[in-house]
């Protein structure tokens, strides 16, 4: 076999459901069945899209800070509010994410970091404390009416707003 060549290849043809496109999935390891080389595909998709949506929407990648625990910052902030906006996708009858970027962008803009963490830490927060009232297990919102959550909520807002000294 010459460097030029891949070898043996494996085609599966598919049509997904409600499209009229056909896609053709192609594999250089012909022991694959199609339902592997599905599910290899839609993980390798799902990735892609994890990154395109980071690069695009969140602005992963423009640090120009030098500093190797900035840089990381900057990864790891961005991953967490993907998370977040994830979640708040899927609560809310999973909403496109560029929509909802779109949506909150003017907001985002005009607030710092500490702001933006704050601000979707208290919605997710606020999501849970519904959700499980909702279920009636626990009496969630007697307690966010308590002088317990309040300080909490203090201890929160002063830990992520206040700047240091």
């Amino acid at each position: 076999m010459h460097d030029d060549e891949i070898g043996d290849v494996k085609l599966s043809v598919c049509r997904f459901p409600f499209q009229k496109q056909w896609r053709v999935l192609l594999s250089t390891d012909t022991a694959l069945s199609f339902v592997a080389m599905m599910e290899i595909y839609a993980t390798r998709w799902t990735i892609a899209v994890f990154f395109k949506e980071m690069t695009q929407q969140l602005r992963l990648g423009p640090c120009q800070s030098r500093d190797f625990d900035a840089q990381i910052a900057h990864v790891t902030t961005c991953c967490i509010l993907y998370i977040f906006l994830a979640y708040f996708r899927r609560v809310h009858a999973y909403a496109p994410l560029g929509a909802l970027f779109e949506g909150m962008a003017a907001e985002l803009v005009e607030k710092n970091l500490a702001e933006r963490l704050w601000a979707l830490c208290e919605e997710l927060l606020d999501a849970a404390v519904h959700a499980i009232a909702e279920s009636g297990a626990v009496d969630l919102s007697q307690f966010k009416r308590s002088p317990e959550y309040a300080a909490l909520k203090t201890l929160f807002e002063e830990s992520f707003l206040q700047p240091e000294s």
